[in-house]
């Protein structure tokens, strides 16, 4: 088995999560190749996994002539009862035009990080998003004030860690409501990341979900991190995963 591994222009990997991949990945006996450019990688095996940004990620499978069925997943219609609020979408334009709505959270609908997820309330708050030629289609999401966010890894149905990355440390997450939110995600891809956070009065209510091919490690183990990168990558690839049995 072998993993291309993200590199900057120096050769050093270009943040912590190529590092602990290569960690993960060496620890499993996988062969792993740093690569700084995709054209460098000759290789057209599909089981060759790539850890990188989600831009080089999606190249790499365009290269590899393959899709994600899915598309973007952040707020599945299956797990709406979770959300706790209203999330929407709309475009740029047509929210920019609606001043009554402003006031809201939003994040690209279509192409993830377009942008960074931002709140609106101004005028000021949509420069560099409304494009001349192009109307962006993009989520909008009531503000939640959330005290503390989780990222939950979930591999196979499974939760294989769960992350506290923002808020407070003291905060109470109750692991039955994330269970049931696996459970009733129904069509999940084989590895992805469920952020669940805590509101001001303690309520449990879903961020969204992340797809799995190029999650950020938020203090996973290594050795976790590389099977739940590989359980995605093979689901993607239609490749067999001989760690799904670990």
């Amino acid at each position: 088995m072998r993993a291309y591994i993200q590199t900057n222009n120096n050769g050093d990997f270009y943040n912590v999560n190529a590092f602990i991949a290569n960690e993960g990945f060496s620890s499993l006996g996988w062969e792993t190749i740093k690569f700084f450019d995709l054209r460098e990688i000759q290789d057209n095996s599909p089981e060759s996994l790539l850890v990188g940004g989600i831009g080089n990620v999606r190249k790499r499978l365009e290269q590899l002539g393959l899709e994600r069925a899915q598309g973007e997943i952040d707020y599945p219609d299956a797990l709406a009862g979770y959300l706790g609020r209203k999330v929407w979408s709309t475009t740029i334009n047509e929210l920019f035009q609606d001043k009554e709505s402003w006031n809201v959270f939003i994040k690209p609908k279509d192409t993830t990080k377009k942008f960074a997820g931002k709140v609106v309330k101004e005028y000021s708050d949509f420069i560099g998003l409304v494009e001349e030629n192009e109307d962006t289609g993009i989520w909008c999401s009531e503000i939640v004030d959330f005290k503390t966010e989780w990222r939950c890894f979930i591999r196979y149905g499974e939760i294989l860690d769960i992350r506290r990355y923002k808020g407070a440390w003291d905060s109470t997450l109750n692991a039955s409501v994330i269970e049931k939110a696996i459970s009733d995600f129904k069509d999940a891809p084989a590895a992805y990341g469920m952020d669940f956070g805590v509101d001001q009065e303690g309520n449990m209510k879903l961020v969204e979900i992340n797809d799995g091919h190029s999650l950020g490690t938020y203090g996973i183990s290594p050795v976790n991190y590389a099977i739940f990168l590989s359980a995605r990558w093979s689901e993607l690839t239609s490749t067999i995963d001989y760690l799904r049995t670990l």
